[in-house]
């Protein structure tokens, strides 16, 4: 294993799992870092509670516990949202408390860009506050596609201090978004305004789109991770099994959690992929 390398697992793929299984699971799989995945509309039981004092000192508890850290936080939701200073403020007070320091955050409707920038600009004190760093995620969806492909990204950016705003660039959300564009080229351009990555594949089935195993799916992953090892970027494995999407990139989620066993099956085959080409 290269020690330069950190991948996390993204917490998504263990949606409907109660910590203390997701951890000790993470752990048996061979990883030392996670990424919590509190995203809204992507997991289920979302609520404020989950960024209060007491979580982050149980989840504290379990780091400690497991033998895991962690670098990185989702917290996906519509950021042009009224209020967005009041809501933020409790997240990045908790993913400081918890040591994550690079938070994954969507953006919003393209229609709603210019009140995006605005609230991302009101952030800047409490990322300041908290050392944080915003970094904004390519959007999977027609939800988030004010930021599409890199071009939008640095964009928005070039209105933003580079210090505490950077990209988390995703090659899965851009196959399910256009799988027109080259996501290859688009991956690689995105790496110098990055500071996180997530790693994702994808695949279609029945008019769908779904997530499986790195390596097995649409994207070819091998440039891409050498210029991840080469910058050392932090990233995750985000393979949100409970979730897919339609050809139209409407996200659904299953009704029923995913087998233990299919998530490390997952974990592992994506883990041993990677750490080959790396």
């Amino acid at each position: 294993m290269n020690n330069n390398f950190i991948l996390a697992v993204n917490t998504s793929i263990y949606d409907g799992y109660n910590l203390e299984t997701v951890f000790a699971s993470i752990k048996r799989c061979g990883f030392n870092y996670f990424e919590l995945a509190y995203n809204q509309g992507y997991v289920g039981n979302l609520n404020q509670d989950l960024f209060s004092e007491e979580n982050a000192n149980y989840i504290n508890l379990l780091k400690s516990k497991y033998g895991l850290a962690t670098l990185a936080l989702g917290c996906t939701m519509d950021l042009s949202t009224d209020n967005l200073f009041e809501i933020f403020s409790p997240r990045l007070k908790f993913a400081n408390l918890i040591g994550a320091k690079y938070i994954n955050v969507c953006t919003t409707k393209l229609a709603n860009k210019e009140k995006l920038i605005t609230n991302l600009v009101s952030l800047k004190p409490l990322l300041q506050k908290y050392q944080c760093i915003l970094c904004l995620e390519n959007g999977g969806d027609y939800n988030f596609d004010a930021f599409i492909d890199v071009d939008d990204g640095v964009e928005i950016l070039n209105q933003l201090d580079r210090k505490y705003y950077a990209i988390n660039f995703d090659p899965g959300n851009m196959v399910t978004y256009n799988n027109q564009l080259n996501v290859i080229e688009e991956a690689i351009k995105s790496l110098p305004y990055c500071k996180h990555f997530h790693i994702k594949d994808v695949f279609v089935e029945n008019e769908k789109f779904k997530f499986l195993s790195i390596g097995e799916g649409i994207i070819d992953y091998k440039t891409i991770l050498l210029g991840i090892k080469e910058r050392q970027l932090c990233c995750s494995l985000e393979i949100p099994l409970r979730i897919y999407r339609e050809l139209d990139s409407t996200p659904k989620r299953y009704a029923n959690k995913i087998s233990i066993n299919v998530i490390e099956e997952t974990l592992i085959k994506s883990r041993t992929y990677i750490y080959n080409i790396i």
